[in-house]
């Protein structure tokens, strides 16, 4: 069995500390109402006071795609190239969910969005994603930061494993 090197393990810690934040605004500073699969129960913040303050409003966004790129790249980027495609096939996926927010691509994807999905947990949750969600330029730019921050743990955890060889 082969032995996963320290600058992998370094990178998926630094994907479990972005994502436990990423976790932690929800948590905090969201309403369970606004929050898919988050029962009222697991809510630990309240109306009067925000812990991240607007910090929060952009944690997700970012963590969301830093996670989702340092995860795929542990298990499928051994080189700067293939982790550059990584970067770019989520900062894609990202950017068009939050495209998907507009409200007059928001109303011709609910259409388009098949009635057997609503049978189906996670699946159901799609048309209100996109009709219920608020597209904002700065989740973009929180997208493209998110996926620099990565490409940029990623470019070091390379470099680490090469000099360690």
């Amino acid at each position: 069995m082969k032995r996963i090197s320290r600058p992998v393990v370094a990178q998926l810690t630094a994907a479990f500390v972005a994502m436990s934040v990423g976790m932690a605004v929800y948590l905090f500073d969201r309403q369970p109402d606004g929050v898919y699969l988050m029962a009222s129960w697991m809510s630990l913040g309240d109306q009067s006071h925000s812990i991240f303050g607007p910090l929060g409003n952009y944690l997700p966004t970012f963590s969301h795609i830093y996670v989702f790129i340092l995860l795929t790249a542990a298990l499928a980027a051994s080189s700067l190239r293939s982790a550059l495609v990584v970067c770019a096939f989520w900062l894609v996926i990202d950017i068009a969910f939050e495209l998907g927010q507009i409200s007059f691509v928001a109303n011709k994807l609910s259409e388009l969005v098949p009635s057997w999905f609503s049978g189906i947990p996670i699946l159901e949750n799609t048309s209100n994603y996109f009709l219920s969600g608020t597209f904002d330029v700065l989740d973009i730019l929180s997208i493209t930061a998110g996926a620099i921050a990565a490409y940029l743990t990623i470019y070091f955890r390379i470099r680490r494993t090469s000099q360690d060889d």
